[in-house]
C-alpha cells in the first residue's frame, strides 16, 4: 500500500532550483570580495532567506546589489518557460501517485494540498508570462504613438503648445482671482454622515505583479544615486524601473507645488482630482454682498479646477516611457512636464510591470503608506540598503511627540471653531468636534500631574512612564472610541479646516496670540491638531508595543512621547509575505542588537537568516587602526563619565603630538557637544598650551551647532587641508559622535588621514525611554542579556558610523586612532567592523602608537614623493 509519504516523495513540489553563476555581469573585473557578495545575494533569494550583508563604503554595494540581485531575476524569467512545463508535469505525477494509492482517504487529502502548492507556483509563473506580452504590447503601442507623432511634426507641436497654454492660463487666473463664495466657506468640514472607514481604492490593488525587486534606502538623493548605479551596469538598458516617491519630489502643478507642507499638498492633490474647493479666498469685492451684510470674496479659481497632468491618456503614456528609459526622480519629474502627465502617479502606475521599484524607507516600511502606494509583497524581493540605520528609522516613523504649547493651542483654536459654526455644522461633525474637545482638555489634565524637578536635572529630566493601558486610564480617556475620531479626522480633514481658520480670522493684536500662527512649536505650518492627530494614532497600539513618557520641558511647558519599544511589529508581515529580504549597510555591526530586535522578535527561525560579511578592497597596507591604552606621560586613557573632564589636558598633549606627524586632516570625534565645549574651554584656559601646540601645525575648526552652517565650516576646512600656508600641515576637525558630521560626510583621502574616537559614547542610563527599552528587551528575550546589548550596540554603532568616515576607496589610506583603555576589550573588539576588527594593533604605551603612526606615513610619505616633519 502506498503510505503518505511515498506520495509527498514523489513530486519536489517546486520549480527546478536555479544555479549560482560562477560569473556575474560587471561594468568592469569584479574583485573576489564583489563576487563573493553578488554569489551571497543570489543564493539568499533562490533559498528563500532574509540576508545581513556588510559591505564597506569603497567597495561597490551598491553595483554588487545590482548585479547579483538582477543576475538572478533575469535567471528566474529565462527559466520561466522551462518551470511552468516541470510544475506541469508534478501536477500530472501528483494524479497518477494519487490514482494508485489504496489507502484513497490519506491520498486524496495528500493530492489536494500538493495540488494548490503546484497551482498556485504555476499561476504565479502564468501571470508573469502575461504580464510579460501585455508589457510587449505597451512598448509598442509607446512607440507607434511616437512615430505618429513625430511625422504631425509641426501639428503635433501645436498642439503640445496649446495644452501648455492652457495649463499657463490656469496658473493665472489662480494668481489673479475670480469667482465669488461666501468668504469662509471653505473652512466648514465636508458633511460627515458615517462611521464607517472607505479608504481609497487602489488602481493596482487586483492587478497582479510580475516578479520585482523592491530597493528601499533612506533618501530620495540615494534613490538617485542607485538609479545612476545602474544605468552603469550591464541592465541598464533592459530592466524595466519605477523609483516612487512623495508628491514634493514628484508633483509639476505649480500651485500643490508651492504649498508648505507634505500633507497639505497630498491633501490639495486629492481635493483636485474631486474638483473640490477648500483654500483660503482672497481679498473681497468691494460692491459683492450676501445675506447678512457679509462680503464676497475673491477666491483662487484654480481651487474649482482639476490638476491640468491629472490625465489619464497622458499617464498611461508615461507610465511606459518610464518603464522604457530608466528614468530617475527628476527625470521622470521633467518627463511629466513634457507629456503632460502627471509623474506621481505614473511612477505607481508603472507597479505591476516594473521589475525594479526604488524606494524610499516610508513606502515599504509603513504599512498604510505601502498599501495606498500599491505595493504588493507577496513573493517579491526587498532589499533595504543603508540598513544600519533601520530600527532608528521604525521607531521615528511611529513615534509621536506633543507638547502641552500645542495642546492647548489646538484646544482654544477648535473651541472657537466650534463656537463660531455651531448652527452650520451638521449633527456628526458637531458631535465628533465636541468629543475631540473633550480628548484635548483630558490631555491638558494629564500635563498637571508634571513630576517636580530634581536636584540631578541637569542630567535626567523630571519624567513619568505609563503603558498605553495606564495611560488612557489616567487621562480618562478609555470610554473614547479613538478608532471612530481619527476615522473622522481622517476624512473630515478637520485638521486643515483648522489650519486654514487660524490663518483666515489671524488676530496680531490678541492677547492670547493663539490664533496669530497656525504654525506649531517647531515652525512648520500644520496645525497643532495634526500632530496630535499623530500622537492619538499612537494610543491605539498594543499594550505591550509601547510606553507613553510624560517629561517637564521649560520651554513647552511639557512633553507627551510614544516611545515605539518593539519595531518588529511593524516589520513581521514583510518577513511573512516577501520572498526574501535582504538589509545591507557598510556598518552592520553590532548584528546581534538587529537580529534581537527585528527577526527573533518577529518570529523569524535561525535557520532563516543568512549573513555575510565582506572586507575592505582597501590593502591592509592603507590602514592602521590601533586602540591607545594610555597617555603620553603614561596615565590610563578612560573616558567614563566620573574621569573624563581630567582626561582633557592628555587628550590635548596627544592631539598636539598627532598634529606633528599627520599630514592632511585630523578628524576628532567627542561624545557630546557638552563634551566639545568643555574640552575648548580647558584647552583655553590660562597654563594650557594645547590648543596653542595645535595651531602650530594645524587650523583649528569645530562642527557648527546650525546645520545651515555645516558646508560652509567643510568648504573651508577642505580648503586648509589641500591649501595650508606656511608651516602648518593641514586642519585638524572636531565633530561629535551623532552630530551632524558623523554619518553620510566624507572625509577621503587627505581630508580624513587620521580619524579619533575619543572614549565610548555610551548613551545616558538616566533616560527613562533607554529604560524602558531595556526593560522590554529583557523580559521579551530571557536569559539573552538583551538590554545590555541593546545598550552596548548603540554605543558601538555610533563609533562604527563614526571612524567609518575615512577609508572611501581601494586608493586611500588613513589611521583610526581609539583612545580609550576600553577598546582593548575582546567584547569592543567583536563589534568593530570585520575589516578594522581583524587589523586592530592594542598599544598599551603612547610611545608604541605613535613609532607605528610615524612609520605608517612614512612609508606612504616615500611612495608618493611627500615629506614629514622630523
Amino acid at each position: 500500500m502506498a503510505s503518505k509519504n511515498d506520495t509527498q516523495a514523489s513530486v519536489a513540489v517546486s520549480a527546478k532550483p536555479l544555479r549560482c553563476p560562477e560569473h556575474f555581469p560587471f561594468p568592469f573585473e569584479p574583485y573576489p570580495i564583489q563576487v563573493d557578495f553578488m554569489r551571497n545575494i543570489f543564493s539568499t533569494i533562490e533559498e528563500s532567506k532574509i540576508g545581513i550583508f556588510e559591505s564597506p563604503t569603497g567597495t561597490g554595494k551598491s553595483l554588487s546589489i545590482i548585479c547579483g540581485s538582477l543576475t538572478w531575476l533575469r535567471e528566474y524569467k529565462d527559466n520561466m518557460t522551462v518551470s511552468l512545463q516541470d510544475l506541469r508535469e508534478q501536477e500530472k505525477a501528483v494524479e497518477k501517485s494519487s490514482a494508485s494509492s489504496t489507502d484513497w482517504l490519506s491520498a486524496d487529502y495528500e493530492t489536494f494540498k500538493l495540488k494548490e502548492k503546484l497551482k498556485a507556483q504555476r499561476t504565479k509563473i502564468e501571470s508573469d508570462l502575461q504580464r510579460e506580452l501585455q508589457w510587449k504590447k505597451r512598448r509598442e503601442k509607446l512607440a507607434e504613438k511616437r512615430k505618429a507623432a513625430a511625422k504631425k511634426g509641426d501639428e503635433a507641436l501645436s498642439e503640445s503648445d496649446a495644452n501648455m497654454r492652457s495649463i499657463e492660463k490656469i496658473l493665472k487666473e489662480a494668481r489673479s482671482g475670480q469667482m465669488a463664495d461666501l468668504p469662509d466657506a471653505h473652512l466648514m468640514p465636508d458633511e460627515y454622515e458615517s462611521d464607517e472607514d472607505s479608504p481609497l481604492v487602489d488602481a493596482n490593488a487586483d492587478t497582479e505583479h510580475v516578479r520585482k525587486i523592491y530597493y528601499c534606502t533612506r533618501t530620495h538623493s540615494q534613490i538617485t544615486q542607485f538609479i545612476k548605479e545602474l544605468k552603469r551596469s550591464s541592465f541598464g538598458s533592459s530592466t524595466r524601473v519605477s523609483a516612487l516617491a512623495s508628491r514634493q519630489n514628484l508633483c509639476v502643478f505649480e500651485p500643490v507645488r508651492q504649498l508648505r507642507s507634505q500633507r497639505l499638498m497630498n491633501d490639495r492633490c486629492v481635493e483636485l482630482q474631486k474638483g473640490k474647493s477648500n483654500a483660503k479666498p482672497t481679498a473681497p469685492l468691494a460692491d459683492a454682498t450676501v445675506g447678512g451684510g457679509q462680503k464676497r470674496r475673491k477666491r483662487d479659481p484654480q481651487l474649482e479646477s482639476s490638476c491640468p497632468y491629472y490625465q489619464k491618456e497622458n499617464i498611461e503614456t508615461l507610465s511606459t516611457q518610464i518603464l522604457n528609459e530608466v528614468l530617475d526622480i527628476e527625470e521622470s519629474a521633467k518627463a511629466g512636464t513634457e507629456t503632460l502627465g502627471c509623474p506621481y502617479y505614473a511612477s505607481r502606475l508603472a507597479l505591476p510591470d516594473a521589475e525594479v521599484v526604488a524606494v524610499p524607507y516610508n513606502l515599504i516600511l509603513h504599512r498604510p503608506t505601502r498599501e495606498a502606494s500599491g505595493i504588493q509583497l507577496k513573493d517579491q524581493i526587498v532589499i533595504i540598503d543603508e540598513a544600519h540605520n533601520l530600527l532608528d528609522a521604525i521607531a521615528g516613523m511611529y513615534s509621536a511627540e506633543i507638547t502641552q504649547r500645542q495642546v492647548r493651542k489646538a484646544s482654544s483654536q477648535l473651541s472657537q471653531y466650534h463656537e463660531r459654526y455651531r448652527t452650520r455644522l451638521t449633527p456628526k461633525n458637531t458631535l465628533y468636534i465636541k468629543q475631540l474637545i473633550l480628548v484635548l482638555k483630558k490631555l491638558l489634565e494629564v500635563f498637571q500631574g508634571l513630576p517636580a524637578e530634581t536636584a540631578d536635572a541637569k542630567h535626567s529630566t523630571p519624567s513619568k512612564v505609563f503603558t498605553m493601558d495606564s495611560f488612557l486610564l489616567s487621562a480618562k480617556l478609555e470610554s473614547v472610541n479613538l478608532f471612530k475620531i481619527l476615522a473622522y479626522c481622517k476624512r473630515s480633514l478637520i485638521s486643515k479646516k483648522l489650519s486654514s481658520y487660524a490663518e483666515f480670522y489671524a488676530d496680531p493684536t490678541s492677547i492670547t496670540g493663539l490664533l496669530s500662527s497656525s504654525q506649531t512649536d517647531d515652525g512648520s505650518p500644520s496645525s497643532p491638531l495634526m500632530v496630535i492627530e499623530g500622537f492619538l494614532e499612537t494610543l491605539t497600539n498594543a499594550n505591550t508595543d509601547g510606553r507613553i513618557v510624560l517629561s517637564a520641558d521649560t520651554v513647552s511647558g511639557g512633553k507627551l512621547k510614544f516611545l515605539l519599544l518593539n519595531p518588529a511589529v511593524y516589520v513581521s508581515d514583510i518577513f511573512q509575505s516577501a520572498r526574501s529580504v535582504i538589509f545591507a549597510g557598510g556598518t552592520m555591526r553590532p548584528v546581534s542588537d538587529f537580529e534581537d530586535q527585528l527577526l527573533t522578535m518577529a518570529g523569524v527561525a535561525p535557520s532563516r537568516v543568512h549573513k555575510f560579511a565582506c572586507g575592505h578592497v582597501v590593502s591592509p597596507d592603507n590602514i592602521l587602526p590601533i586602540a591607545l591604552q594610555s597617555s603620553p606621560i603614561g596615565l590610563k586613557f578612560e573616558f567614563n563619565y566620573m574621569t573624563r573632564n581630567t582626561m582633557i589636558p592628555q587628550l590635548g598633549c596627544l592631539l598636539s603630538n598627532l598634529c606633528n606627524i599627520v599630514p592632511g586632516g585630523i578628524v576628532c570625534f567627542l561624545c557630546s557637544y557638552e563634551y566639545e565645549e568643555l574640552v575648548f574651554t580647558t584647552f583655553t584656559k590660562p597654563g594650557c598650551e594645547a590648543l596653542k601646540n595645535i595651531q602650530r601645525k594645524k587650523v583649528v575648526f569645530r562642527e557648527p551647532k546650525k546645520s545651515s552652517d555645516v558646508e560652509g565650516v567643510l568648504t573651508t576646512y577642505a580648503r586648509a587641508v589641500k591649501h595650508p600656508v606656511g608651516a602648518l600641515t593641514g586642519a585638524i576637525l572636531f565633530a561629535v559622535v551623532g552630530g551632524k558630521l558623523s554619518e553620510g560626510i566624507n572625509f577621503s583621502d587627505e581630508l580624513g588621514r587620521c580619524v579619533v574616537m575619543v572614549g565610548l559614547p555610551y548613551p545616558n542610563t538616566n533616560s527613562p525611554e533607554l529604560q524602558e527599552k531595556m526593560k522590554f528587551l529583557d523580559s521579551k528575550l530571557p536569559g539573552k542579556q538583551a538590554g545590555k546589548a541593546h545598550y552596548e550596540g548603540l554605543c558601538m554603532k555610533a563609533v562604527n558610523q563614526s571612524i567609518g568616515r575615512a577609508i572611501r576607496h581601494k586608493d586611500d589610506y588613513a589611521v583610526i586612532l581609539l583612545v580609550d583603555n576600553r577598546y582593548a576589550a575582546p567584547s569592543i573588539n567583536r563589534a568593530l567592523p570585520e575589516w578594522i576588527g581583524d587589523r586592530l594593533t592594542i598599544a598599551p604605551k603612547f610611545g608604541d602608537a605613535f613609532g607605528s603612526i610615524r612609520r605608517f606615513f612614512s612609508g606612504k610619505a616615500n611612495k608618493t614623493g611627500l615629506t614629514l616633519d622630523a
